[in-house]
């Protein structure tokens, strides 16, 4: 098996693990600094640096937390972002999910129901880079079409879901 399959099909049993308040509170103070030190979330949650330290490697190694750095894409020479959803033939779905994530413009890659099967989040340098893009998707084996959505502004990006 592809090993980004593998790894969703083992994420999707990993992420059952029950979650406590203590472990939701270290999730939201984590989403809200990343760089966040241990010794400073045990102080706010009364508990030691190393209870917060061994919660938060639980937390990661089971595929539940990721910290990472977030770039904004324009600043980064990147500013033309889009959104593109296809229709891809039934049979091959998940093996195009994983080449299209395997692209490096693409970000998202979000299998769904309804018109589309499969929808795409990019960034790319301009608008030759854009349909260059659109032209190397189109040959993937399985795409049977395409529609783009260029953004224009984006109001609101929360990089990721946060805990409410």
């Amino acid at each position: 098996m592809d090993k980004l399959l593998l790894n969703h099909h083992l994420g999707a049993k990993m992420n059952k693990e029950k979650l406590d308040a203590t472990d939701i509170e270290i999730i939201r103070l984590l989403q809200t600094d990343g760089r966040r030190s241990y010794a400073d979330i045990a102080s706010l949650l009364n508990l030691s640096p190393s209870s917060i330290q061994q919660r938060a490697h639980r937390l990661i190694e089971n595929g539940l937390l990721k910290i990472r750095a977030v770039v904004d894409a324009q600043l980064m020479g990147f500013p033309v972002s889009a959104m593109i959803a296809l229709e891809v033939d039934g049979a091959v779905l998940r093996e195009v999910a994983v080449e299209l994530a395997r692209l490096e413009e693409i970000s998202y890659v979000v299998l769904c129901a309804g018109s589309y099967d499969i929808q795409i989040e990019v960034v790319c340098r301009d608008n030759t880079h854009l349909v260059d893009l659109i032209t190397d998707i189109s040959k993937i084996n399985g795409v049977r079409s395409s529609e783009t959505f260029i953004y224009l502004e984006i109001v609101k990006n929360a990089y990721q879901w946060g805990i409410p």
